[in-house]
């Protein structure tokens, strides 16, 4: 965290106060996506395309390349997968393992849903069950919710994140927070 400048000292920086907001195994990735404004000029659906990359874990190694959405969020989640290799790195070099790869396999499903496709629509060439669905929509917005007060006050993702929540909960999300 030292080397990352987010301890100097012994003291806690400004960018370790927005990590300690985070609850994710992918919390770094996020403060440095944060830090560097690599989210600042994506949409609501382009941010939960992109952060949907660090929530999602693929249940086979065997899925087809993933479709990516279009727009900002081919560089956005090309940023994010270097991001993370250069976390990767520096872990590697203290001897450390903890980040996890991103997964880019939910990121079209993420972008459609936050966009307003309906259920059928967004799940129509996929072989994700439904519920799994709404499980990972859940996770991405309890994230996008971190956002919201992890990243600086004047940052332009604390807004996206609140639209890309309010663009995700919805429908059958929605219905399920409530049984």
């Amino acid at each position: 965290l030292e080397r990352l400048r987010y301890l100097e000292h012994d003291e806690i920086t400004p960018a370790g106060r927005s990590l300690a907001r985070l609850y994710s195994e992918s919390d770094l990735v996020v403060a440095e996506s944060l830090r560097t404004g690599a989210w600042d000029a994506l949409d609501p659906a382009e941010l939960a395309a992109v952060v949907s990359a660090l929530v999602y874990e693929a249940r086979r190694d065997d899925d087809p390349a993933p479709k990516i959405p279009p727009g900002r969020c081919k560089d956005a989640l090309h940023d994010l997968t270097r991001t993370w290799t250069e976390l990767h790195h520096v872990e590697s070099d203290v001897g450390l393992d903890f980040l996890r790869e991103p997964d880019l396999g939910f990121a079209w499903l993420a972008w459609r849903w936050a966009k307003g496709h309906s259920l059928d629509a967004v799940l129509l060439d996929t072989s994700l069950a439904p519920g799994d669905f709404v499980r990972w929509i859940k996770q991405l917005i309890d994230l996008l919710d971190q956002l919201t007060i992890a990243a600086p006050e004047e940052s332009k993702v604390r807004v996206t994140a609140r639209k890309s929540v309010a663009a995700l909960r919805r429908g059958v999300v929605a219905y399920s927070a409530l049984t």
